[in-house]
């Protein structure tokens, strides 16, 4: 189930960001759409993981793990910016869609560090 709880904060922090590429649009530019569309993506993600609960593994994100990962997600933004002006991606929701899933896989990735305990692979944590 920490698979299933992974790809919903996947999938949440990339439809979130696509909902703020639309809303927001051409209003800003591109880099700017891309930091809030990543901020709202990752944020999206630490609250949906923290709402949801999927099988036995029912704990919740960490609040320095949050932290972490809401200051990654400015990078993760910034590198979908690229990555979106290098395949000459334009549209916002794109832009958007990119952010909020590069903000999420950044958490997802800081969630599997968290987890995992040194010389052992990753596994549920009990209780």
């Amino acid at each position: 189930m920490t698979s299933a709880r992974l790809l919903l904060v996947l999938i949440v922090g990339t439809v979130v960001g696509a909902i703020t590429g639309l809303v927001v649009g051409g209003g800003f530019n591109a880099d700017y759409l891309a930091i809030l569309a990543g901020f709202l993506g990752c944020l999206s993600g630490v609250i949906v993981r923290n709402l949801i609960g999927l099988g036995p593994d029912d704990t919740k994100t960490p609040w320095l793990v949050a932290i972490y990962a809401i200051i990654a997600s400015l990078a993760g933004s910034l590198a979908a910016k690229e990555v979106s002006d290098f395949s000459e991606i334009t549209a916002p929701v794109g832009i958007g869609a990119l952010a909020g899933l590069f903000a999420a896989l950044l958490l997802a990735m800081l969630l599997i560090t968290y987890h995992t305990h040194p010389g052992h692979s990753p596994t549920l944590k009990k209780g």
